[in-house]
C-alpha cells in the first residue's frame, strides 16, 4: 500500500495480509482526492472514514493535512 499524493506521498505503508479487506487502489484514490481537491473542500476537514479496513484512504487524508482522521472498523 502507498500513499499517493501529500506530505508523505510516495511512502510505502504495510498491511497485514491476513485482513479480508483490500486497499484501495490508487487509481480509485486519485479520482476521489482529485474530486475533493477540485472542491476544496479538504482545508480544515474532519473525517470519519468508516469501514476503514487498512487505512488506505485514511492515510490519504493525514497525508492531506486534514483537521483530523477518525477511522472505524468492526470484524
Amino acid at each position: 500500500m502507498r500513499i499517493i499524493s501529500g506530505k508523505f506521498k510516495s511512502i510505502h505503508i504495510p498491511f497485514n495480509k491476513s485482513i479480508k479487506a483490500r486497499p484501495t487502489t490508487s487509481s480509485a484514490k486519485e479520482a476521489l482526492f482529485n474530486i475533493l481537491e477540485n472542491k476544496d473542500i479538504l482545508t480544515d476537514s474532519e473525517v470519519l472514514d468508516l469501514f476503514s479496513g487498512t487505512g488506505s484512504i485514511a492515510y490519504e487524508f493525514i497525508s492531506r493535512v486534514v483537521k483530523s482522521v477518525i477511522c472505524v472498523e468492526h470484524k
